[in-house]
């Protein structure tokens, strides 16, 4: 698991490439409050912060509740929503201290979701549609043609 010092130097890290802060944002409830005090907003006490817990049964949970919604915006070539999913599961798997995957967001991500699911030891064909397509007006023609699936 990853220190506190280490998540702060990774939020300070990826200023520059997490343009919206969807990878940022989940760094931050694994933070103590001395820790995330500088990303709060003035005026919040150490009363008011309740870090979760930095441990791998707890992140784990929180990728297997998400993984039905992220297979969902892939699935549905939400483009924005499903690039999120994606970093979410980005910082979640640099917080377990797991590799990074070495798979190439194409397809609204689902080989990445994929990926996870097989390394995490979830059955991603419970969600996986094994339609593979990079633009919701391919759709219909990956119902139709069923060389664009994975099956």
């Amino acid at each position: 698991m990853r220190t506190q010092d280490e998540i702060v130097n990774r939020i300070e890290a990826c200023k520059d490439s997490d343009f919206f802060g969807f990878e940022r944002a989940e760094y931050l409830p694994f933070l103590d409050f001395e820790h995330v005090k500088p990303y709060l907003k003035d005026g919040v006490t150490t009363d008011q912060w309740k870090p979760e817990e930095n441990n791998r049964e707890n992140i784990l949970s929180k990728m297997l509740d998400y993984m039905p919604f992220a297979w969902d915006k892939a699935i549905g070539c939400r483009g924005i929503s499903a690039s999120r999913s994606i970093s979410h599961y980005e910082a979640w798997v640099w917080l377990l201290g797991d590799e990074k995957f070495n798979v190439e967001y194409e397809h609204y991500g689902k080989d990445i979701l994929r990926a996870i699911c097989e390394r995490y030891g979830w059955n991603p064909n419970q969600w996986d549609d094994g339609i593979r397509i990079n633009d919701e007006d391919e759709i219909e023609d990956a119902i139709v043609n069923p060389a664009l699936t994975t099956e």
